[in-house]
């Protein structure tokens, strides 16, 4: 509690803690945040889950806390995280988070998570101030998290003198930090909303295998798209003054990467309008080509009411100077867990290994015996039939296995 009490404090303090929209990912980053369900019912419990990045500490963890906030049944911004002078106040009181006899929350605010999840209950008895068929109950209201990340691994037994130094370099600058208020509906309605999934990945049109590095030249400019299954696309009811209309999701694309730059941060599924993405290492001297030439990119999916899911997809800065790979022959998998082993020449040029239009996982060059090897994706079982292997390096597409 101290830890939150503290934290809560300095999110006030009024330092630089603001998030930036661009699309470069460089330091630490908020992407999104996600509830598991999409929606809550009265008495109803969401697993909430956060994408937080920071590429300039690789190997190194951030630390995210995340204080809940109690709706409001009225709907009306009352909660404490939409009240922002009664936190504000509430932090002068709180401010001795490291005092011996501590202190407490503003009322309605708890801790809920620490790390990149939280949980999110909604009391059962939420819309117990509305009477009986008040429409305010299928409309609903919503439940806010509030979230602290700090780009320090702070332990969880960490004494008060090390939160209040970490806290202090925060502060200062000398820490990297942020924060970010998440919504989620609660409500009576039968008419749920689900979190939109990632169906496809397109690069140039083409359907790009799943797990597979994207493969482009440095300064290249490439086409990018992605889609979702019929079901993201929900159909809804939407209340007016006039009456109910129905409507049908947009699911929207937000695109982000660790290096190179996109012609559209953001683009809509099955709709016209795409992203280009041009790599690093062009004549733009401040976007070089990244260390061992590999990056990320982000695709944070958001739907109309508020769903959210992610995924990654690495990407590759070829260089055509390399020479081509040559496999002379494979160990290939009998039982599940056995790794698919590639022998032969310059295997360190092959980026993946693609079965039954995925990558194998954690494929990686070994340069103690000169050997590749990954493993099946799960489910892809042990045993498949060999032609159905392909490889894939810079700028030869997809080669057949031996």
């Amino acid at each position: 509690m101290k830890r939150a009490l503290l934290v809560l404090s300095l999110a006030l303090c009024g330092c630089d803690l603001g998030f930036r929209p661009e699309t470069l990912v460089e330091d630490l980053r908020l992407l999104g945040v996600r509830a598991q369900p999409a929606d809550l019912a009265p008495g109803e419990t969401a697993r909430l889950e956060a994408l937080v990045l920071d590429p300039s500490r690789p190997g190194q963890d951030s630390s995210v806390l995340w204080l809940g906030c109690a709706p409001d049944p009225f709907n009306l911004n009352r909660s404490a995280c939409s009240d922002f002078e009664t936190l504000s106040n509430a932090a002068g009181v709180v401010a001795g988070g490291a005092r011996s006899d501590g202190g407490t929350l503003p009322p309605g605010v708890s801790l809920i998570g620490l790390g990149d999840s939280a949980a999110y209950h909604a009391d059962q008895d939420v819309f117990d101030a509305l009477p009986p068929g008040d429409e305010r109950r299928l409309t609903g209201t919503v439940g806010q998290a509030l979230l602290f990340a700090v780009a320090e691994d702070v332990p969880p037994d960490a004494t008060e003198e090390e939160l209040a130094a970490v806290f202090g370099r925060v502060a200062d600058g000398g820490t990297r930090a942020m924060t970010a208020l998440f919504r989620v509906r609660i409500s009576q309605s039968p008419e749920r909303n689900s979190n939109p999934t990632l169906s496809s990945f397109f690069v140039a049109k083409e359907r790009w295998p799943r797990g597979a590095h994207v493969t482009v030249l440095p300064g290249e400019p490439v086409e990018l798209d992605a889609d979702a299954p019929d079901s993201a696309f929900e159909a809804f009811t939407n209340p007016t003054p006039s009456g109910v209309e129905q409507k049908t999701e947009r699911v929207l694309v937000a695109w982000y990467s660790t290096a190179g730059r996109f012609t559209e941060a953001r683009t809509a599924l099955r709709e016209q309008v795409k992203t280009v993405f041009t790599a690093p290492g062009g004549e733009d001297e401040t976007d070089p080509v990244p260390q061992r030439r590999t990056g990320t990119l982000y695709l944070v999916l958001r739907d109309t009411r508020g769903g959210q899911a992610w995924s990654e997809v690495p990407f590759y800065v070829c260089d055509a100077a390399r020479p081509a790979p040559q496999v002379a022959s494979v160990d290939w998998p009998v039982t599940a867990g056995e790794p698919v082993v590639l022998h032969g020449a310059s295997l360190d040029q092959v980026l993946d290994v693609i079965v039954d239009e995925a990558a194998l996982e954690d494929g990686a060059f070994s340069p103690s015996n000169g050997t590749w090897r990954g493993f099946l994706p799960q489910g892809v079982d042990a045993g498949v039939p060999r032609g159905r292997y392909t490889t894939r390096a810079c700028g030869r597409g997809e080669l057949p296995l031996p």
